[in-house]
Formats: C-alpha cells, structure tokens, sequence
C-alpha cells in the first residue's frame, strides 16, 4: 500500500502545481484583431470596440500595446460571472471596461461595460 501512495505522490504534486493558469497566460503571445462584432453569442456584423478593434498585443500580466494609438495601455483583468472583467488604461487616463471571455486559445469576445455598452468585438490571435 505504501508503495502505491508513493508512487501517486509526484503524480498529485504535479497535477496541483498545473493549474495555476491565468487568464494572462492565454493572452500573451501574437497580435489580437477583431474580424467581427458579438452579438447574440456569435460573431457578425461590424467589430465595434475602438480602439482596440485594429489589433492589440499583450505583452504581460499588466501591459498590452494599442495599434491605433501606437503605444501601451495598462489593464488589468478580474473574475467576473461571465468570465473576466478587463479595464483597459491609456496615458490620457482613458478608461475602457470589457467583459472578457475566451472562445478557445485563439479566439475571444469583449463586450462593453458602463460607456461601452453597445460595442463588442470578437478578436483572433494572428
């Protein structure tokens, strides 16, 4: 018996040590462009969620780069009931809110919080 529990012991450890994925993680890596809209839980129509709709990418757990600005913005992510929360942060201290939910590990939506309301995008990883 004590063999067996030895032998499951690294196994067990691994596997905890495993999931300790961020949402983060799924985000960092290639550029982020809107092909479509949101609307009714599948994509059509017109992105609208300037200006992050020209592509963005995440370069780490609190930085991502803003093509149509051509700079940095800061944000940060909570969990959220659907999924996670984004508030995105410019130099000008513009502020974005976002629901955030991961389609697969190349796609996502954002749908507008607060101001941003009507606009939604459905973003792939290029």
């Amino acid at each position: 018996m004590k063999k067996i529990l030895f032998c499951f012991l690294p196994f067990l450890f691994l596997t905890a040590c495993g999931q300790n994925v961020t949402a983060e993680d799924f985000l960092i890596e290639g550029t982020w462009v809107a092909t479509a809209g949101y609307e009714d839980g599948e994509s059509k129509g017109a992105p609208t969620c300037p200006p992050f709709q020209e592509g963005m990418k995440f370069k780490n757990e609190n930085t991502v780069y803003v093509d149509a600005y051509e700079e940095d913005f800061e944000y940060r992510l909570r969990e959220a009931d659907v999924g996670y929360e984004i508030e995105l942060y410019n130099t000008n201290g513009i502020i974005y809110f976002y629901y955030i939910k991961m389609i697969s590990d190349d796609e996502m939506r954002l749908i507008g919080q607060g101001i941003q309301e009507e606009e939604s995008c459905y973003l792939v990883r290029k």
